[in-house]
């Protein structure tokens, strides 16, 4: 069942890569790597600091573990309660949190971007007050993904993320012209609003309704007990995020742009690989430890974690080879290039390590063990920070230093604390 599902997704992954690439294309030839293109990309860092808080109540590894409850002959029971309790709840508590950050952001932006001119800031402000909807679309798209992947439905989920792109894509040919940084925006969530109607479709099949009387605010407070730490964890990941976004902002035009280029590159790797066997395997794993086979569940983590990890150093090692070639057919032939390049010999060295760890995650989230995800991703978030600090006189490469510590850190320490539980006490 993974391996077939893994199949699947790494079919659509493909695909969601192929417009991806073109989507970047797009970008470095209309907008190009330079000052308006990093007020788009930084536009992006609350709505995705928003989303990160919520994440935790909305993505496969949280919600699938919480719907998976069964009765004593093995059946899923109360799923479409528990649901409704939770989008409530999180539709709830996201349009609370957009709106506060709508009308104070003109406060803090200046922290976002500090190396942001006037003009730059002001765009800024703009468009990420447009791309706050944005988290709540793919908040409610995403908890439908969840609903859909409890039954072992993957396609749609698979397919939604090819309309995200083709928004983006209209965006850029469309609207950029004549609207500029907002024309992108509204590409953006015209991707978001055509996610959610595919994601949507998945619903009719088992002809799910969501009922006022299925709400239960026992079911949302199960729900915080079990979420809120892996909340923390995603807080601290996207606070990292704005972190490197304001270092790479004082950096020079195009820096941030060049950076997230870069990080696209292995994301995409990433996405095919390592996220399309986790996505298949969080209902098994949910269900090997929710039934007791603690065997099979360990099994399982060690099998793929190690496939990933050393599955990526070869692919790795192609890329780093074929870097410029790579570079210069996706975003063309541009003076950023070479920064590009600079920045994805940092992103190749980590691959193996960020491709792993997203299995071993996998592995402590279906066991609802959220405390050690947060206290790895904490503490390799801080020696990143301070790496990139420490080395803040030697411009571009203090952000290579500091994403490279994160990875390797996080890695060693979400290993340790698996070799201290009862996972691989038979195998290491």
């Amino acid at each position: 069942m993974i391996i077939r599902n893994s199949i699947l997704l790494a079919i659509f992954s493909v695909l969601s890569v192929l417009l991806g690439v073109v989507r970047d294309r797009l970008l470095a030839m209309y907008v190009g790597v330079g000052p308006v293109l990093d007020v788009y990309n930084a536009s992006f860092r609350l709505p995705d600091l928003v989303y990160g808080v919520f994440l935790a109540f909305i993505t496969a590894g949280t919600v699938v573990p919480f719907l998976t409850r069964e009765n004593k002959d093995g059946k899923i029971i109360e799923s479409e309660k528990r649901f409704t309790s939770l989008l409530f709840f999180f539709s709830l508590m996201m349009i609370l949190l957009i709106i506060f950050v709508m009308f104070t952001i003109s406060l803090y932006a200046r922290f976002i971007v500090p190396g942001f001119s006037s003009e730059q800031l002001q765009e800024f402000i703009f468009a990420t007050r447009m791309l706050m909807v944005q988290p709540l679309i793919l908040g409610v798209s995403s908890l439908i993904s969840c609903f859909a992947q409890l039954k072992n439905e993957f396609i749609f989920y698979a397919i939604a993320p090819l309309g995200y792109s083709l928004g983006i894509i209209f965006g850029i040919v469309f609207l950029f012209n004549g609207f500029g940084v907002n024309g992108l925006v509204i590409g953006v969530l015209i991707g978001a609003l055509v996610s959610l109607l595919i994601q949507s479709i998945s619903l009719k099949k088992h002809k799910f309704s969501i009922q006022k009387h299925n709400l239960s605010f026992i079911y949302i407070k199960e729900l915080l007990h079990f979420a809120l730490p892996r909340s923390f964890t995603n807080i601290v990941s996207q606070l990292r995020v704005v972190f490197f976004t304001a270092i790479a902002t004082t950096l020079g035009g195009g820096v941030l742009s060049a950076f997230l280029f870069a990080q696209r590159i292995t994301d995409a790797l990433a996405q095919v690989i390592s996220q399309s066997v986790t996505t298949a395997s969080i209902p098994t794993l949910s269900r090997e430890h929710e039934e007791g086979r603690i065997q099979e569940h360990e099994h399982l983590v060690h099998k793929y974690t190690a496939i990933l990890f050393f599955t990526a150093i070869p692919i790795g090692i192609i890329v780093y080879l074929f870097r410029d070639i790579i570079i210069s057919i996706l975003y063309g032939n541009n003076e950023a290039n070479n920064l590009i390049a600079t920045f994805l010999v940092g992103f190749l060295i980590v691959l193996p390590f960020s491709m792993a760890s997203s299995y071993l995650v996998a592995g402590f989230y279906s066991m609802k063990n959220t405390g050690k995800v947060f206290i790895g991703n904490l503490i390799g978030t801080i020696m990143g920070v301070l790496v990139c600090l420490h080395y803040k006189d030697l411009g571009i490469i203090s952000l290579i230093y500091g994403t490279v510590s994160y990875y390797i850190i996080s890695f060693l320490l979400f290993t340790i604390m698996y070799q201290r539980s009862h996972f691989f006490r038979n195998s290491i």
